[in-house]
């Protein structure tokens, strides 16, 4: 069922909503709030499914004849009132809490009657509170309601390696050196999140239910089943190619928009100055690192050197600063430091020494 389409029942069972209500987290609170946000006509529901969840998360003991009276007089006089109290006595965590309340502060203040409506939902959530008290404190065999706590798996490729990935959707993903990628163990029921730091190339498995999404900061590149590569590394501008299939990239700048991907485009974004250009790709120059090959084709000694740092898990320093309008360009496959050094210091006119895990460049 769409989450639109929710009664208080649906949010009451919903794992996530429990979770949100029990134990919230950053991205729980998140996505309810923008939930609210986009539903507000689900307010008076979800302040009732919150009481709810609460109550059901109390300790079990057995209820006495006189609890079930009192909450049956506490119905017949919600029938005869015309309005609701407030009576927040569920151990609701501030960070629901809190939602619910600023969106209540935004009615005017003089406003003292509800709609029959309301008061009738008012009237079936205790009759339903009732039927769960009285399901959960009387004694019996079922197992009490358990919020999965949901775990973060998170992988790092340090520097010198190269990790390939199978996720639990089959997806795969090959992470180069120096990057890490961070989602939640089996991804959600209706989406898969993953943040990545670094550069990889993913090739998604589809699945038309659960978009599958990739944040790098400010921006997030989502896709159904493609293939395409991520470049975000500090300093540098982010670059997003897409090989196969469609994503969409949601930028978070500004007012925020979309711009959608068809097959062999890709985009430089610059987070700093907040420019966005279209981006040209070679297929075989973009992944030749997927396939034990550097190239550098007209690129800053500064981007040199973050390449060999990461690719040989070495330090390099810089004696001198190499000329601004210097560019470097080369090719080599599975060579070692010293070979790439000896080839790139004609053209870039410096002296290298190597040590154990650091380089020395001296530029003239």
């Amino acid at each position: 069922m769409c989450k639109r389409d929710y009664k208080i029942a649906d949010f009451v069972l919903d794992p996530e909503f429990q979770k949100w209500v029990l134990s919230p987290d950053s991205q729980t609170k998140e996505y309810w709030e923008k939930y609210l946000n986009e539903n507000p006509k689900k307010e008076e529901d979800i302040a009732l499914a919150m009481k709810l969840v609460a109550n059901m998360s109390r300790k079990s003991y057995k209820l006495s004849t006189d609890k079930i009276e009192e909450t049956w007089g506490n119905i017949e006089q919600a029938i005869g009132n015309t309005e609701v109290k407030e009576n927040h006595k569920g151990p609701v965590p501030l960070n629901a809490v809190s939602t619910i309340l600023r969106f209540r502060a935004k009615r005017a203040e003089g406003r003292r009657e509800i709609s029959q409506f309301y008061r009738m939902v008012g009237i079936l959530a205790l009759v339903f509170s009732l039927a769960i008290m009285v399901n959960i404190y009387l004694p019996k065999e079922e197992a009490p309601v358990v919020v999965e706590q949901l775990e973060m798996l998170e992988h790092y490729a340090p520097p010198g390696v190269k990790a390939n990935l199978t996720l639990q959707d089959g997806s795969k993903v090959i992470l180069n050196s120096g990057s890490s990628l961070k989602y939640i163990k089996n991804f959600e029921s209706h989406q898969r999140v993953l943040e990545l730091s670094g550069e990889a190339y993913f090739e998604v498995a589809e699945d038309k239910t659960r978009p599958f999404s990739v944040k790098t900061g400010a921006v997030t590149t989502t896709a159904l089943g493609t293939t395409f590569h991520i470049s975000s590394y500090e300093n540098e501008p982010l670059d997003i190619a897409l090989l196969t299939g469609k994503v969409a990239v949601d930028i978070d700048l500004n007012e925020g928009q979309r711009i959608n991907l068809e097959k062999g485009e890709g985009l430089e974004i610059n987070l700093d100055s907040e420019r966005i250009n279209s981006l040209s790709f070679d297929p075989e120059k973009l992944l030749a690192w997927t396939r034990k090959s550097i190239i550098f084709e007209n690129v800053s000694m500064f981007q040199v050197k973050r390449v060999l740092e990461n690719w040989y898990g070495v330090n390099i320093d810089f004696i001198n600063r190499p000329a601004s309008d210097l560019e470097i360009s080369g090719k080599f496959k599975d060579q070692s430091l010293e070979n790439v050094l000896e080839g790139l210091s004609h053209s870039a006119r410096f002296e290298y020494k190597l040590e154990k895990d650091k380089a020395t460049l001296k530029f003239n």
